[in-house]
C-alpha cells in the first residue's frame, strides 16, 4: 500500500484539530495531501498554508463547506453539540471518520445514520512521524481500500472486525505513548538518584528504549527471548530482572493502568451519549 496521498480523493473536513488530530493532518500533508482539499473547523488550531479554517461549523456551513470524509477530532463530551450542526452536512456519500474515545460505532450511527459509512480510528501521537498504529473498524459501505490508503502513512494499520475491544485498543496503543514516555522519563530519572548527569540519564534511557524495541521488531523473537540473550545467571541483570518480577508487581502495574484508561474511556462514552 502506497504512502504518497498525492492521488487521494475527496474534500476532507476536520472538525477539531487538536494534539492527535494535528499529528495525523500534518502527516497527511507530509506525504502528498493537497492542503485546497482539506478545511478545518476549530477555532484555537495553529494555522496551516493552504486550508482553510473555520471558528464553528456554521461558519463553514455558511461558506458553502461539504466534505466528502468528515473526521471528528474534538472532545468527546463535544459530540451532542457537534452532531446537530453537522447532521444535514452528513450525506449518502460521506465517510464520517472518529478518532474519539470511547464513541462506538453504534453511536456515530445513531448520530449519523445518512452517512456512507461510520468509521472508527484509534490512531496514536507517533502518526506524527509515519511510525504510529491505527486501529479501524467500520460500519457501512465504507471504502476499506481508500482508509486504508489514508491511514498508511501513518504508520501500522490494524483493521478489526468490530469496535467491541475498541476501549482497550484506545488505553493500549492510544494512550500507550504517554506510558512508555512515563516509563522512560522515571528510567532516566532512577539513574539520575543514583549519580548520573539529567542529560547522560536521559539521552541514555532514550536510546536504550529506541534500541530494543528496534531489535524486538526486527529480529522477530518474543521479548521473554531477547531477555534470556541479555540476563545471565547471578549476573547483574538477572539482579534487577528479580526485581521487576517479584510477586508479580509490574504485570499487576500495567494491567490496573490499561483497566483505568480503559474505564475512562467508557465513562467518556456514557458523556457523550448524555448518560454521564
Amino acid at each position: 500500500m502506497t504512502k504518497n496521498l498525492k492521488n487521494f480523493a475527496g474534500r476532507m473536513l476536520l472538525v477539531g484539530c487538536g494534539n492527535m488530530a494535528g499529528a495525523m493532518l500534518d502527516r497527511w500533508l507530509k506525504a502528498g495531501l493537497d492542503p485546497a482539499q482539506v478545511a478545518i473547523v476549530d477555532p484555537f488550531a495553529a494555522p496551516r498554508e493552504g486550508i482553510a479554517q473555520f471558528a464553528s461549523l456554521a461558519e463553514w456551513l455558511g461558506s458553502g463547506g461539504s466534505a466528502d470524509w468528515i473526521m471528528l477530532g474534538m472532545k468527546p463530551q463535544q459530540l451532542g453539540d457537534v452532531a446537530g450542526d453537522l447532521a444535514d452536512a452528513v450525506t449518502g456519500e460521506t465517510h464520517l471518520l472518529s478518532i474519539l474515545a470511547g464513541v462506538s460505532l453504534a453511536d456515530l450511527a445513531a448520530r449519523f445514520p445518512a452517512a456512507k459509512a461510520q468509521v472508527r480510528i484509534l490512531p496514536n501521537l507517533a502518526a506524527r512521524i509515519g511510525a504510529g498504529v491505527s486501529a479501524v473498524a467500520s460500519l457501512g459501505d465504507a471504502d476499506k481500500a481508500a482508509i486504508t490508503g489514508l491511514l498508511t502513512p501513518l504508520g501500522t494499520v490494524v483493521a478489526l472486525d468490530d469496535d467491541t475491544t475498541m476501549d482497550l485498543v484506545t488505553a493500549f496503543t492510544g494512550s500507550g505513548p504517554a506510558f512508555v514516555f512515563r516509563l522512560i522519563e522515571s528510567y532516566a530519572a532512577a539513574g539520575e538518584r543514583l549519580g548520573l548527569s539529567a542529560e547522560d540519564a536521559l539521552k541514555l534511557a532514550t536510546a536504550t528504549f529506541s534500541g530494543s524495541t528496534a531489535l524486538l521488531e526486527g529480529s522477530g523473537e518474543k521479548p521473554g527471548v531477547l531477555v534470556a540473550q541479555v540476563a545471565s545467571k547471578g549476573g547483574t541483570t538477572q539482579a534487577g530482572l528479580d526485581v521487576l518480577d517479584a510477586d508479580g508487581q509490574l504485570a499487576a502495574l500495567m494491567t490496573n493502568v490499561l483497566r483505568a484508561a480503559r474505564d475512562r474511556g467508557r465513562e467518556l462514552a456514557d458523556i457523550a451519549r448524555g448518560e454521564g
